[in-house]
């Protein structure tokens, strides 16, 4: 889905986030630009704004934009990446001492509120756009709701990072004084707000799209979201309901690796993930540089991050039923074995035979794959970041079930996770804590390792300072669980609304 620069978006970043004086509003707008008020005219008018809040969530779109959000942010505080120092706000952030200057968080706060604004202008006036025949109707309809989900993901990525006490938009911004200064959201409040639009959505969401719509937002990615949030409150009677709604519409692919190659892109696995095409034509950056990010510096990585000790240990006790490593293992870290392959390890290749002074080295292959029918440079990754694939439900799934009792229920999910990779069954005989334990320690790890979920996981288990500390993270001892479960509110907000609420033992 392509990025299309369409609109005269008063940019929340033009105030609220960077500080700037009331004189703002009083400038004229751009003449150069379109108003909402010229711009809405028509169903290609409506598909791309819907386009420019898909595009959203790209970040910014700039170098090391995605890496940010879905490495950096998502990843560099759990027990499963270690980083190299080099960028100071990745490494505080990883470090568990940044603080609300960190330019890191600051531009993540920025960009999803651009993104809220973008997804506030389509649900503001996609209604006025003429027609009323039955085709744009249903455009309409669906567009909105497309448009509903994007701005409430938006918000649960705020809040599971930032807390509730942040400002809550519902509507674009129109330049007044209320949009500049606003309140911080009440207790309750953007919980709230997401858990219903969420829920209203799926009545309105299809469940699948043609061919053309490929990667839109579906009812089942909604109540896959929603099942997140009540989890992650630990609602899970509830959440169960929404996961309910997804089990058996999906279907795990038979490999594994599927899922990352960029060469099965929206497959029956995939729930929602984030679109990149490869374009680079007429100026377009609809790639990421994630395995630029990543791979080794022996074909002009960066280097940037790597397995831990602890996750590597952990999938290579992930053997299959005849004793050998799975391809869960193969298809998440490189490293000194005849059966790692990568897109530069040549026929007859080793590992060893390309970095011959790191051989004792591990990295991330998810993430850092390329092929040449996807872009023509290997650093600018074409391929698709999953934000929910039907293993994560699956397992969610299994939790659910566990946890009110139905055990050998739960295993049977657990299990269908399992043999697709070959890995042997659990017994029907283990104990509730016995699975829940096991779904903690081995299967969510090493089914969804460096997908964005560990850390989130960590937290709503409540045991990720003792995760941290036993897998021995480095800097674990600077985690301070009454301050670091979320990040601080970027101090420019300060500036402008000097009596907010800041996020427990952070500065202003």
């Amino acid at each position: 889905m392509k990025i299309f620069n369409i609109l005269s978006i008063a940019i929340i970043g033009g105030c609220l986030l960077s500080g700037c004086d009331s004189s703002f509003l009083d400038e004229e707008r751009n003449p150069n630009k379109y108003t909402p008020n010229q711009f809405w005219k028509s169903k290609e008018d409506i598909m791309k704004g819907l386009t420019g809040a898909y595009g959203a969530l790209h970040a910014s779109g700039e170098w090391a934009a995605s890496y940010e959000r879905y490495i950096v942010i998502d990843n560099y505080r759990s027990d499963e990446t270690r980083f190299r120092p080099d960028v100071g706000s990745w490494d505080n952030i990883a470090s568990f001492v940044n603080d609300q200057s960190n330019s890191t968080t600051r531009t993540e706060w920025k960009q999803l509120y651009r993104g809220i604004n973008v997804a506030n202008q389509c649900i503001d006036n996609i209604p006025n756009v003429q027609g009323n025949d039955d085709a744009i109707m249903k455009l309409k309809e669906c567009a909105l709701s497309e448009a509903r989900f994007l701005r409430a993901y938006y918000y649960f990525r705020l809040y599971i990072n930032f807390g509730e006490h942040i400002p809550l938009y519902t509507h674009q911004i129109e330049q007044n004084e209320n949009d500049f200064f606003p309140q911080q959201a009440k207790d309750g409040e953007i919980v709230n707000f997401i858990k219903t639009e969420l829920s209203e959505i799926q009545e309105t969401l299809p469940e699948k799209y043609d061919q053309t719509g490929s990667g839109r937002a579906t009812c089942y990615a909604a109540a896959a979201i929603l099942g997140k949030l009540y989890m992650f409150n630990h609602e899970i009677a509830k959440a169960e309901k929404e996961f309910e709604k997804i089990i058996g519409r999906f279907k795990l692919v038979d490999n594994y690796e599927d899922n990352f190659d960029g060469l099965h892109k929206n497959n029956s696995e995939s729930i929602f993930e984030v679109q990149y095409s490869g374009d680079r034509s007429g100026g377009r950056r609809e790639y990421n540089n994630i395995a630029e990010h990543l791979s080794s510096g022996s074909i002009g990585g960066y280097e940037e991050a790597f397995p831990s000790d602890w996750l590597f240990d952990l999938l290579k006790k992930d053997k299959t039923i005849d004793g050998k490593y799975s391809s869960r293992l193969y298809g998440t870290i490189l490293f000194d074995d005849p059966g790692t392959k990568m897109w530069y390890i040549g026929e007859g290749q080793q590992f060893k035979d390309i970095e011959k002074d790191n051989s004792n080295k591990i990295f991330w292959k998810k993430f850092a794959t390329w092929d040449k029918s996807l872009s023509s440079d290997w650093w600018a990754s074409a391929f698709n970041i999953p934000i929910i694939r039907y293993a994560d439900i699956l397992l969610l799934y299994a939790e659910c079930l566990n946890d009110r009792g139905k055990t050998t229920e739960a295993v049977h999910y657990i299990n269908e996770v399992r043999q697709r990779v070959n890995v042997p069954k659990l017994e029907d005989s283990m104990s509730k804590d016995e699975i829940l334990k096991h779904l903690q320690n081995v299967e969510r790890p090493c089914e969804l390792a460096f997908e964005g979920v560990r850390w989130y996981d960590l937290l709503r288990w409540g045991i990720e300072q003792r995760a941290i500390k036993e897998h021995n993270k480095k800097f674990a001892e600077n985690y301070i669980p009454t301050k670091h479960k979320l990040f601080p509110i970027p101090r420019q907000e300060f500036e402008m609304n000097p009596d907010w609420k800041q996020n427990p033992n952070f500065g202003k």
